[in-house]
């Protein structure tokens, strides 16, 4: 008689028996694990060769020799041996696609030949076969020729027909005419007429097409640009970074402006839309070209009250600067970001011609590669394959040089190609990269990869390409710092953020430099997300996204908004509570359509005198400005005023983007370093402090008592992240100037609160 069968909730099998943590106790008893679950990990982290193997104990049978039971006792061991064999011959094997970097594979190399190296295509295909994967090719066109031609293609056709009719008499030799045309892309219409069925408003930057197959590409500003890699190295990138690498990023997009005139006329046009008394004015080394100045931009007259977008200057440097006639022409350059770049030229371009300056638009004709990471100056001299002392370079510093095509310094070439000495300053400072000529004398002497090869290769052992390392290309190297931001009671994080440099080179030169960079080891592709989040943690503004009450800001907020708006119209039913998605999408909608609600910040506080008051952008050189000017001379328009801060979280949590933000008031603030000694003392956790403060002063039970509440709505979080350097949530804010620098404020201190969520918790703001 079988045994009854124990009922399913009553079974104690090894998939229950895994659920359970190892040090949990079980109510029903201490329960070991079967060894044969044990053993099942062991198993799979055996060495592909190990041979199992039998004893020689079946072969024999009442102590004679049995020939079948030896084979069948011996087939186990041959199976096994087969076995092993096949396994060790693929445990290291890799794939055709694998041959490349995690870094430099493209999206479709895994099953697309075409997309792997030439070197491993045959490779490919073999393993396409072996594996019986399908390889679609294109897509066949059936449709008769006539119907792909349009109208106009069929004009041109017949007018270049009618002019290959052969003439009525031909004198000389036998002449035979044939009626074939050539292929008609070849020939029709003009060379942009090739391109009619490409995006227009769509500009590509040099590195588009390397780009293109190892980012993920979005629209902004105009410009396709890289997000993020495909690639899943967040983490690695941003370690990269910040410890034992760099990253790369094309900032061609960033639009150049040229200023030419006397120096007086100069000084006179800038200061018209700069900070009074700016040093990129009054600035003897700024002026003399030695170092660059990085400060805002405002409207015409208009500080500083209306501020545009942030700005660098760049002096044309002079080799002599006491000698200098009065009447000799200077240069400057101005980069200014393009989400701004429609309000920045106007200005520029007024004021200029009101001082007597000419006004020259450089978008496309200088581009730049920005680095930021510790390696950054070592992948730098490699690649400019120059003997500039980078180590001891100042920050804010500038360096106007030339220098030699960098793929022939290239580790991808076999045979060494000696280059000659590097010349410093070969040629004049104001002939470099600011002088039309000489940028488009370079780029005429750019021969193609081909062309370069085919040169190396004819060339002996020993000898230099011809007219190949003749060619300088002009660059200015530039060294920033994206700065840190330290908070009263917290020791301040010295990190390496000092290594952030950038290059500017000829629009057509950047490719060439992008292509010999990306393959030096040590350097990752960066996009829009990494350089978010190195601005995010170094406590740095990100234009135009951090600074809403901007021109640029206030689009980039509403297409923020819509996009978020999006985002939750196209959630799933089943994932999403119906209740939580029209929350959300109400609360998406309300900011997409009037932007931040500054109404209930500003409109309840009695510092507010002036009627109808304009919300207008405090710059960080304002807020320092003014942070340091006596209460009694500041300007009563500061009162409306929003300033970009950095918040840093105390405790657990994450911060979503629009999160309010409350400030503590005067007897409140002071309270806060007291209970954190103390639950530092005690071990407690930081996450119940609002509570211990709560029980300490009656004020903070709720906000909407009338008896003097204890903090008050201040602001709102732009961007929000966990922070990889101190491994704590980060936070970019926009507060308001009357709520954060009252008299009785002190420390900083404040409370985040999500949108929908009850938990409040404590944070501690620092302004950029």
């Amino acid at each position: 008689m079988e045994p009854p069968i124990e009922p399913l909730a009553t079974r104690a099998g090894p998939l229950q028996l895994r659920k359970r943590k190892l040090h949990e106790a079980d109510p029903a008893g201490p329960v070991n694990l079967p060894k044969a679950l044990v053993g099942l990990k062991r198993r799979k982290r055996q060495d592909a060769r190990e041979i199992s193997a039998q004893t020689i104990e079946c072969a024999f049978r009442e102590g004679q020799f049995d020939p079948v039971s030896f084979v069948s006792s011996r087939e186990y061991e041959i199976k096994s041996l087969l076995r092993s064999m096949n396994s060790s011959k693929n445990a290291q094997r890799k794939r055709a696609f694998q041959s490349l970097p995690r870094e430099l594979r493209r999206r479709t190399a895994a099953h697309n030949p075409n997309r792997v190296p030439r070197r491993v295509r045959e490779t490919a295909r073999k393993e396409l076969a072996e594996d019986n994967t399908t390889f679609r090719k294109k897509r066949r066109d059936y449709r008769p020729s006539a119907r792909r031609l349009n109208a106009n293609q069929l004009r041109m056709l017949s007018v270049r027909n009618n002019s290959l009719m052969i003439p009525g008499t031909i004198s000389g030799s036998r002449q035979t005419a044939s009626n074939r045309l050539g292929r008609t892309r070849s020939y029709l219409g003009s060379k942009s007429s090739r391109y009619r069925k490409r995006q227009r408003h769509k500009t590509w930057l040099p590195t588009h097409m390397w780009c293109a197959k190892r980012a993920r590409m979005v629209f902004k500003w105009g410009f396709s640009l890289a997000e993020t890699p495909n690639l899943k190295c967040y983490r690695p990138t941003y370690q990269a970074a910040t410890r034992d690498g760099c990253i790369a990023v094309d900032t061609s997009y960033y639009a150049t402006i040229l200023l030419i005139g006397r120096e007086r006329d100069l000084k006179r046009s800038l200061a018209k839309f700069l900070p009074p008394h700016d040093f990129a004015v009054v600035g003897r080394s700024v002026v003399c070209g030695e170092s660059t100045r990085s400060t805002w931009m405002y409207e015409k007259g208009e500080w500083p009250n209306k501020p545009l977008a942030p700005i660098q200057v760049v002096w044309c440097p002079i080799d002599r600067p006491d000698e200098m006639k009065e009447q000799e022409l200077r240069k400057v350059m101005l980069r200014v970001h393009p989400a701004s770049w429609d309000d920045a030229w106007k200005v520029a371009a007024a004021c200029a011609t009101a001082s007597d300056c000419v006004c020259k638009n450089l978008r496309f004709e200088i581009g730049s590669i920005e680095l930021v990471g510790p390696r950054t100056a070592n992948t730098l001299r490699a690649l400019l394959n120059s003997n500039l002392d980078l180590e001891d370079f100042p920050v804010h510093g500038v360096k106007h040089s030339s220098g030699r095509d960098p793929r022939l310094s290239s580790f991808r070439l076999h045979t060494a190609i000696p280059c000659p000495p590097f010349q410093e300053n070969t040629t004049n400072h104001a002939e470099g990269l600011f002088n039309t000529k000489f940028r488009n004398a370079s780029v005429k002497a750019q021969v193609s990869q081909k062309t370069l090869n085919s040169r190396i290769s004819k060339s002996g052992l020993g000898q230099t390409a011809r007219s190949a390392a003749a060619t300088e290309i002009p660059f200015v190297l530039m060294r920033e710092t994206l700065g840190t931001q330290t908070y009263s009671g917290h020791t301040p994080f010295k990190a390496s953020l000092s290594h952030r440099w950038s290059i500017l080179l000829p629009w057509k030169w950047v490719r060439t430099f992008w292509l010999v960079l990306m393959r030096m080891p040590g350097v990752r592709l960066g996009g829009l997300k990494e350089l978010q989040q190195l601005t995010l943690e170094s406590g740095v503004g990100y234009f135009p996204t951090d600074f809403p009450s901007t021109r640029a800001g206030k689009i980039e907020a509403l297409e923020r908004a819509q996009a978020q708006l999006t985002r939750v119209s196209r959630r799933s039913i089943m994932k999403t509570k119906s209740s939580q998605k029209s929350k959300l999408a109400a609360s998406a909608g309300s900011q997409a359509n009037s932007g931040y609600p500054w109404v209930e910040v500003l409109d309840t506080d009695d510092y507010l005198k002036c009627e109808g008051p304009e919300i207008w952008q405090l710059t960080p050189d304002l807020v320092r400005l003014f942070w340091r000017t006596p209460r009694s001379t500041v300007p009563p328009s500061v009162s409306s005023g929003i300033f970009t801060a950095h918040i840093r979280l105390y405790g657990r949590g994450g911060i979503d983007s629009n999160a309010s933000v409350y400030t503590f008031s005067g007897p409140a603030a002071r309270l806060v370093p007291r209970v954190l000694l103390q639950h530092a003392r005690d071990g407690k956790p930081i996450d119940n402090i609002l509570e211990t403060l709560g029980g300490e002063n009656s004020q903070l039970g709720g906000l909407e008592k009338d008896s003097g509440p204890a903090y008050s709505l201040a602001g709102f979080v732009i961007r929000g992240n966990f922070g990889f350097r101190e491994a704590v949530p980060v936070a970019v804010a926009a507060l308001a100037w009357v709520k954060t620098h009252r008299e009785d404020s002190c420390g900083g201190w404040c409370i985040l609160q999500n949108k929908g969520h009850g938990s409040r918790r404590l944070a501690q703001w620092n302004a950029v």
